[in-house]
């Protein structure tokens, strides 16, 4: 037990470093270092995503690991997911067509056949870190599924978010490049 604290500790403070980033112009922080599983994208990711168009957040709950919904979460801010043709992802809480005013990153890749989304998470103190998800689509719908970023501790409950396809991107937003 005390040897996997002591792991589990160690993991926290020596392996995991504060990741460098930087403030876009609304102030949103962005890590600087490049994701490196952006070498697995592959269009085949988007075989049943619209990349011309919005997918709004239409729900937030706690679920197992196959995203059942175990319980509801409460509320939560409403965002949406702008895909880029490259394998960016761009996550909006206010609509600005310019990736260097606003947006959390990302990218989407293919991982052993399986669609992976990594993003950016923040603390109550405001470090960066990576968020990999898991991605299921039925429909018109896009499932994501927090996935743990440690192998020593399984959770029993996961952080699922609900995004729908919504409204079609703008024409004059697709000029702007994403190069994280």
């Amino acid at each position: 037990m005390v040897k996997n604290i002591i792991i589990l500790l160690s993991s926290i403070f020596f392996i995991h470093p504060y990741a460098q980033t930087r403030r876009l112009a609304n102030g949103t922080k962005v890590l600087t270092k490049k994701y490196k599983n952006i070498d697995k994208f592959n269009e085949l990711a988007y075989r049943n995503i619209d990349i011309d168009y919005f997918y709004k957040q239409i729900d937030y709950y706690l679920s197992d690991k196959n995203f059942n919904k175990k319980r509801d979460y409460g509320s939560n801010a409403i965002r949406k997911i702008q895909f880029y043709n490259n394998g960016r992802i761009r996550i909006l809480g206010m609509e600005d067509p310019d990736p260097e005013n606003a947006g959390m990153r990302g990218i989407i890749y293919l991982k052993d056949n399986h669609i992976r989304i990594d993003t950016q998470g923040a603390s109550q103190d405001g470090d960066i870190f990576k968020i990999t998800f898991k991605v299921k689509i039925e429909g018109d719908k896009i499932y994501l599924l927090e996935m743990p970023n440690t192998l020593l501790f399984q959770p029993s409950e996961y952080n699922c978010y609900i995004y729908q396809k919504a409204k079609k991107i703008p024409e004059d937003w697709k000029k702007y490049k994403a190069d994280w």
